[in-house]
C-alpha cells in the first residue's frame, strides 16, 4: 500500500526534509499588488520574494488558498495514480480556508479516481483523509514529521494513521514573534489572528515591545513581550529549554525565520539551544518560512514548534 502526505505551502520544514521524505507540496498563492507568485516551499525562490515584495507596507498583500478545482486535478490527475492511500495536512480552518477547500475537493476526488485507476490497471480502491492540524508554520511541520515517521517506521493502517495525527494535532505547541508588529496587526488580523489588540500593537510600537504568541488547538494568545526581537527569540527558546528539562517535547522541534536562516543561527541563544537539543537527543529542524506564512506576519518574525508528551 502507497501512502502520501500532503503538506500545504503554509507548513514550515527544511527544503531537504520534504524532497527526502518524498512529501506532497500543495501550493499556496500569495499576491503583491499586480505581482503574484505560487509558493511550493522552494526556499530561494522564497527568499527571493522576500526581498522583493513581503516587506513592502506600501502594496497590498495577501494569501490565498488554492480553488477546491485546482485542488481536484493535483488528485485526479496524478496522486490517485501514485498513492493508495493520503493524508493530507491543512494549516488550521482558524486562519485560512485550505482545509475547506481540500475537504469539498475530496468529495470530488472520491466520485471520479475509480475509472481513471482502474484505466492504468490500478483496482484497489483509493481512500483520502483532509485533517486540519489546528497550527500554523512550524506547528504543521511537526504533524507532518510525524506522519513521516510513522509510515517509515511503523506503516500502520491507514485509518490507525489519521487517528493517530489528529489526535497528536492537539498537543502541538508553538510560538511566533514578530519582528514588524504592522504585519500582525494589518495582514494577520485578517485571516483570524487576534492575540494582538489594538493597544498592545500601539504600545508595541512606540516601545519596541515584541509579543511573544502562543497557538494550540487553533487558538492563540499573547503569553508575553519582550524589549526587543532578539529577546523574544530567547524567551522563546528558554520555553523550549524548559519543556525538553522537563521531558515534554516528544523528539523534534521544528523553527522557521522569515529571511536568510543564517541570521538565527548567529544568535548566541540559538547556537546555545542547537547544542542543548543535541546533547538532550532532540531533533531540530529550521526552515525558510513560507512567503504564505511570512506575508501576514511579516519578514524577519521566528516561529518554533513541538509536540508535548
Amino acid at each position: 500500500m502507497r501512502v502520501g502526505v500532503v503538506i500545504d505551502a503554509t507548513c514550515d520544514l527544511p527544503h531537504s526534509y520534504i524532497e527526502s521524505h518524498g512529501l506532497i507540496v500543495l501550493p499556496g498563492h500569495v499576491e503583491f499588488g499586480d505581482a503574484s507568485y505560487t509558493d511550493v516551499r522552494e526556499p530561494e525562490e522564497t527568499l527571493r520574494w522576500y526581498r522583493r515584495h513581503i516587506g513592502d507596507k506600501s502594496t497590498p498583500g495577501r494569501s490565498v488558498a488554492w480553488g477546491i478545482e485546482r485542488i481536484r486535478d493535483l488528485f485526479l490527475e496524478d496522486l490517485i495514480f501514485r498513492f493508495d492511500r493520503v493524508l493530507v495536512l491543512c494549516v488550521s480552518a482558524s486562519r485560512g480556508r485550505v482545509f475547506s477547500h481540500a475537504t469539498q475537493a475530496s468529495y470530488q476526488i472520491l466520485e471520479g479516481y475509480r475509472e481513471r485507476r482502474e484505466a492504468v490497471g490500478q483496482t484497489e480502491p483509493f481512500a483520502l483523509r483532509v485533517l486540519d492540524t489546528r497550527n500554523v508554520g512550524p506547528g504543521e511541520g511537526i504533524l507532518a514529521h510525524e506522519a513521516a515517521t510513522l509510515i517509515e517506521q511503523e506503516a500502520p493502517p491507514f485509518e490507525k494513521l489519521h487517528r493517530t495525527i489528529k489526535d497528536r494535532s492537539r498537543h502541538i505547541v508553538s510560538y511566533l514573534v514578530p519582528n514588524d508588529l504592522y504585519f500582525l496587526h494589518n495582514r494577520a488580523s485578517r485571516k483570524g489572528e487576534n492575540a494582538l489588540t489594538l493597544s498592545a500593537y500601539r504600545v508595541g510600537r512606540w516601545l519596541n515591545l515584541k509579543p511573544v504568541i502562543e497557538m494550540r488547538r487553533g487558538e492563540s494568545v499573547m503569553v508575553g513581550r519582550t524589549r526587543g526581537f532578539e529577546r523574544g527569540v530567547s524567551e522563546v527558546l528558554e520555553r523550549a529549554r524548559n519543556a525538553i528539562r522537563h521531558g515534554l517535547v516528544r523528539g523534534t522541534v521544528v523553527a522557521s525565520y522569515g529571511g536568510e536562516l543564517q541570521l538565527i543561527r548567529n544568535l548566541p541563544a540559538f547556537e546555545e539551544f542547537e547544542v542543548y537539543a543535541a546533547q538532550q537527543n532532540i531533533e531540530l529542524h529550521l526552515a525558510v518560512m513560507s512567503a504564505t506564512l511570512a506575508i501576514n506576519v511579516g519578514p524577519g518574525a521566528f516561529a518554533l514548534a513541538w509536540l508535548e508528551d
